[in-house]
Parts: C-alpha cells; structure tokens; sequence
C-alpha cells in the first residue's frame, strides 16, 4: 500500500514539476519538443506499473487490468512497467530538458529583441511625430512668407499701397470691364510739388512720414472700387473706373487738390504742400495701360510747366512732347561713340583789360535725324537717363585736351566745366577729375569746376568731401547761375568758392530796370567782401559791360565778345584778340 502512494505521489509530482517548468518558462511548444513523446510513454507505463500495485492490492478492482496468472508473472509485469517507465521518462527528459532550455533562451531574447524593437518604434514615433509638426510649422513660417512676399511684390512698402505693378493689373482689368460696359476709364498721376525740399531741408524720415499721410488723404477721397497706387519717390497713381463723362475725372482731381489745402503735422512743423496732376482717358485717349500711364505722366508735367497746384487733361501736343522725348532718348543711347557730340567754348573776359583769361566749354549735339539739339532740351533728359556721367567725363577731358595747347598762349589761361550733381554721386569721380588734369600735363590752377546750388542743397557729406577735394587740387569752385535759386548766403560761407557767377537774367536789364541794378550792386558788393571774384553772363552791348566795369565786376561772358565757338575758332580768337567784336559775335554756332 506504501509504495502505491509513493509511486501515485511521485508520478504527481513529476507531473506537476513538468507543468510548473513549462508554465513559469512561457513556453507554448513545450510539449512539441524533442522527449516529450518519451516523457507521456514513461508516464503511462508507470501508471500501467501503478494500476497493478493497486488491482494486487484490491482483487475487486481486478477488472481494471489484466495481469499475469502468476504473481511471477505479476511482478514481471509490474517491474517491466516501472522500469520501462523509468527509462523512458529518464531518456525523454535528458531530450527533452535541454531544447526548453535552448527554447525559453530563444524566446527570452524575442522578447527582449521586441522590447528594443518596440522602444525603438516608440522613438521613431515621437521623432516622426516632432518631424511632422515641424514640417507643419516650416510650411506655416513658409505660407507666411510667400504670402508677405507676394505682399512685398504687389504692395508699397512705406504707403501700403499697390505698388506698379498691381496698379497696372488693376488698370488693365479696369479696362476690359469698361470695354464690355462702354464706360471710360481715368488714370491719374499725381506728383508732389517741391517734395525734394522736404527731403533735403527736413531729412528723409520727414519725408517718408508726409508720403505716408499724403497716402492716407488720397485713400480717403476716393470711391469704393477706384484704385490709389504709388508708382515710387513722391509719384501716386489713382485710377478711376466706370465713368461716364471724362469731366467727372475733372471734379475728382480738384477734389484731390483741395486735400493739400491743409498742412501736413511733419517733426512738429505744419508743411503746406501743393501736388500737380495729369489725367488721361480711356478710350479717349488710348486703350494700352502702358500708354495711358505715360499719357497722364505728361499731362503732370505740364501741369507742372503751368504752375502746379493744378491738373491737365493730356493733349495731342503733349503726345507730340512725349514722341520728341523717347525719339531723344533712342538717339541720345548711341550719340557719344557715333561722335555726334562736340564742346563749344565761350570766352570769359576780364573787363578791366578787355583780354581773354579763360572760356566756359559747353555741350553741342547734332544728330543726323534730330539736327541740332538744345541743351536746355537733351542736359535734362540726360540727367534723367544717367548719360550725363559719361558726356561730361567727355566734356572735361575734351576741354582740358584744347586748354593744353591754350595755355601756351596765354599761361594764365582757365578753363570753365560745369558739373552735374550726378557726378557727385559717384565715388571716383575726384579721382577722375585728377586724372584728367595730370594726363593733359596740367595743373589745377588751369580748371575751373561750376555748381549750381541745388547740388549743394541735399547737404550730402559726399559733396562736401568732394568739394575739399578738389579744392586741395587748387582747382577753382564757382557758384553758378547766383540768384536763380535760393541764393544762400551760407553756402558762401560753408563752401570755398572762389568765383561767383551772375545769372544774365539780372544782366538783361540793369541798363534799364533799377532793381536789378541794386541787386547786381549788391552781389558785387558782398562778393567783394567775401574776397570772391565775379563773373557776369549774358552781356551783349557796351552799356551793359560799361556799367559793370563800372561797378568792379571782374570778368564778363556774352554774345558781345563771342557766341559759343569750336575749339579751332577759339584758338584764332585767342591769337588774334577780341578787338573785332562783331565779327566774333556774328560767328560760331
């Protein structure tokens, strides 16, 4: 009876050790392994062995196994069956055991393999999820800047706005709608009078404030629908859509005007400020944006031409203007390298000994389409254009080369070039100045440089370096065409002019008008005083040089001595004198 339960107790506890051993490793295909078929034969055979302990040990129970007939044979059974079952489970664990272990290994590193796995997902997640939010944001900051470069590209800066271009596109569509509703279509282009005074007297910053509040009055009195653009510096666009008579354009450009009647609040000074309009029609005049802008851009100028403060319709004539202009500019491009340009000189005389001491070269063109143009006609067109830089560099340089040969002549020879402000602006242009003097042989003393006083007006440092620059080259600084501008006093003082030269509007009729008189006496007075010489221009009769001679003015120029002439005639004149007047008054260009 003892060893039945033993055999039951241990038979349970092998099994029970096998299932804890599975169970605690996890793993499922325990009993799939190598041994484990052993392990169930060698457990039945030791419940076979376990049955015929049990049947030996209660006959009734008999029925459940068949044993031998003989307890020999019993017992043989029984031992066959313990032993078997032994061998069995012994050979099946042996198998069995090491695969589990090799298995539970495996599935430990599975799991800690997933475990990695997992933690690296987990990273890869939160990067792809820190990626992703900020690709949102760089495609947020990106939307925000395209939206504020399309902004830039369409809207002014400074006035907010719509700069050219938009304004154009806006015009163009303006113009398709009036086509399809038979209406008219006004462009307005506005510019402010005087505004570079502002800029020069009050800084940029004031400047900047007064386009921004001239913006704002603009925007206020226009209708829904119509357009205010700025086209750039103090230039404003207003376009006016769905009009059905071209005087309605009339009463909002008067009503434009009147919006400048009160004074501007800039750096704590009340400004009073005028602008000058031109309007042009659509399809009256044209049915192109382009040339419709251009239109209305010469209809200002003349309205400025006309005394500002005002607006004009744009005109056929001013068509004419406009052709003459683009005409100029085309021919103007090439005129330099074609030799078309040419220095004239006129003669500067001084008035006590009636001798030539010097000349003023001064610009010619002829073209062979245009004939000869004026300078009051191409000096300002090539201001604007930027070819005064070059056509000057080549008046100095032609003067200079004639004052070689002059100056063996007459040694105290000078030679009179104006300046342009542009050449201001430029950073080797007293190097340049330099140059040219040295290549020729010269020396400062034979060059003269003119300035009008609107150069000096901006107060830039640069012109005020320049000026010193050159003076430290001792070449002589003339204040030209002196009482046509402000006449600042100040800048005798600030700058070191050595001549001062009277405008022959003030010389026409000192003969006859007393206040010129009094005026031209007092110049020459002051100039006296600041140990300046005095140069007047535009003489042309005996009375007029009389009385300057009289007076102590210094030198003279005018049709009385001679007209502007080539360099070959102001050689003759400077060899033969000025003693036949007439005859040299009478020649030349």
């Amino acid at each position: 009876m003892t060893d039945i339960i033993l055999e039951t107790l241990g038979a349970i506890f092998a099994g029970i050790i096998l299932g804890i051993i599975t169970y605690h490793m996890r793993i499922k295909g325990a009993y799939s392994q190598s041994g484990s078929k052993l392990i169930l034969i060698g457990f039945s055979l030791l419940f076979f062995g376990m049955l015929i302990d049990i049947t030996d040990n209660f006959p009734s129970l008999n029925y459940l196994v068949v044993i031998g007939d003989t307890e020999v044979e019993a017992f043989l059974e029984k031992v066959t069956g313990t032993l078997f079952g032994l061998a069995l489970l012994s050979i099946g664990f042996y198998r069995w055991l090491p695969n589990i272990i090799e298995l539970n290994d495996t599935q430990l590193k599975l799991e800690k393999l997933y475990s990695e796995l997992d933690e690296r997902v987990d990273i890869r997640t939160t990067d792809l999820m820190v990626s992703t939010k900020h690709l949102k944001d760089e495609i947020d900051k990106r939307k925000i800047v395209e939206k504020k470069l399309r902004h830039q590209a369409l809207f002014d800066g400074l006035t907010k706005l719509p700069n050219r271009t938009l304004s154009l596109d806006r015009l163009n569509q303006y113009l398709k709608e009036a086509h399809r509703d038979n209406k008219k279509v006004a462009v307005l282009f506005l510019d402010l009078d005087d505004f570079k005074k502002v800029n020069d007297t009050l800084g940029h910053e004031a400047g900047d404030k007064l386009l921004i509040q001239t913006a704002n009055r603009l925007k206020d009195k226009v209708r829904t629908g119509d357009t205010v653009g700025r086209l750039g510096g103090d230039e404003f666009i207003i376009l006016l859509q769905g009009l059905s008579d071209s005087s309605d354009a009339g009463h909002i450009a008067e009503n434009l005007l009147n919006q400048f009647k009160d004074p501007f609040d800039i750096a704590r000074r009340q400004l009073i400020l005028s602008a000058s309009i031109g309007i042009s029609i659509f399809p009256d005049d044209n049915y192109d944006a382009s040339f419709l802008l251009r239109q209305a851009d010469s209809a200002m100028y003349h309205s400025k031409e006309t005394g500002r403060n005002s607006y004009s319709f744009f005109t056929q004539e001013m068509n004419e203007n406009v052709s003459r202009r683009l005409l100029l500019e085309e021919q103007m491009h090439c005129a330099l390298e074609q030799g078309e340009f040419n220095v004239y000189y006129q003669s500067k005389i001084d008035i006590e000994s009636n001798q030539i001491v010097g000349a003023e070269a001064l610009l010619r063109w002829h073209n062979p389409v245009l004939g000869d143009v004026s300078p009051v006609e191409f000096i300002p067109l090539a201001e604007q254009t930027g070819m005064i830089i070059p056509l000057s560099e080549f008046v100095l340089n032609e003067a200079l080369k004639a004052t070689e040969i002059w100056t063996k002549k007459i040694p105290e020879f000078k030679i009179s070039v104006n300046l342009s402000p542009c050449q201001f602006r430029d950073p080797k242009f007293v190097t340049k100045v330099r140059n040219a003097i040295y290549s020729h042989y010269l020396s400062g003393d034979c060059l003269e440089l003119e300035i009008t006083e609107g150069v000096l007006m901006s107060g830039r440092r640069y012109i005020d370096d320049a000026i010193s620059e050159l003076n430290n080259l001792n070449i002589s600084i003339a204040l030209d065409d002196f009482g046509t501008g402000y006449s600042s006093l100040s800048y005798l003082r600030r700058y070191p002019f050595d001549v001062l030269k009277i405008d022959r509007s003030f010389v026409n009729d000192i003969t006859t008008d007393a206040s010129d008189r009094e005026l031209i006496n007092a110049v020459v007075a002051m100039a006296k005083g600041l140990n300046l010489k005095v140069v007047a221009e535009g003489v042309e009769t005996e009375e007029q040089l009389q009385y300057l001679k009289d007076i102590g003015c210094d030198y003279a120029q005018g049709y009385l001595f001679s007209k502007p002439i080539p360099e070959n005639q102001m050689l003759d004149l400077i060899e033969f004198g000025i003693g036949e007047n007439q005859m040299w008054a009478e020649s030349g260009a």
